[in-house]
């Protein structure tokens, strides 16, 4: 496993970054959505809330490899993860749930994931090195 920098974690939680799910199906074929319910509770874990995500839903069933991508302007960062774990119920996910209310949106549960390596993705000359 490995921990994400905290200045990465800080730009998950800051308004305006963009924060992508990729998964893929059992034959490999790739599926990209925007979530903003992307966290990360602890350096080496990720938790993105399973709102509308029936496709990635399925391709995490079928197969356990997936990505974050963070961005903010010129910075952005591949997050692998790997050991995908489906949470149906709980306090994590009824938190989710009261946050949400905000925006009128509803968890069904949390997708929660060990990070596997991080990588910098930005504009500048470090793109595609691994930090983590």
């Amino acid at each position: 496993m490995a921990d994400i920098p905290a200045n990465v974690i800080e730009k998950m939680g800051a308004e305006g970054t963009v924060k992508t799910l990729v998964t893929a199906s059992a034959d490999g074929q790739p599926h990209a959505i925007v979530c903003g319910s992307i966290i990360s509770p602890e350096p080496s874990k990720m938790i993105v809330g399973e709102i509308l995500m029936h496709k990635s839903a399925q391709n995490l069933a079928e197969n356990p490899k997936a990505a974050f991508m963070i961005a903010a302007g010129m910075e952005a960062w591949e997050i692998d993860v790997k050991n995908p774990v489906r949470i149906a119920e709980g306090p994590a996910l009824d938190q989710m749930n009261a946050q949400l209310e905000a925006i009128h949106l509803h968890a069904n549960a949390l997708w929660m994931f060990d990070v596997d390596a991080v990588y910098d993705q930005g504009a500048n000359p470090n793109a595609g090195k691994k930090i983590a």
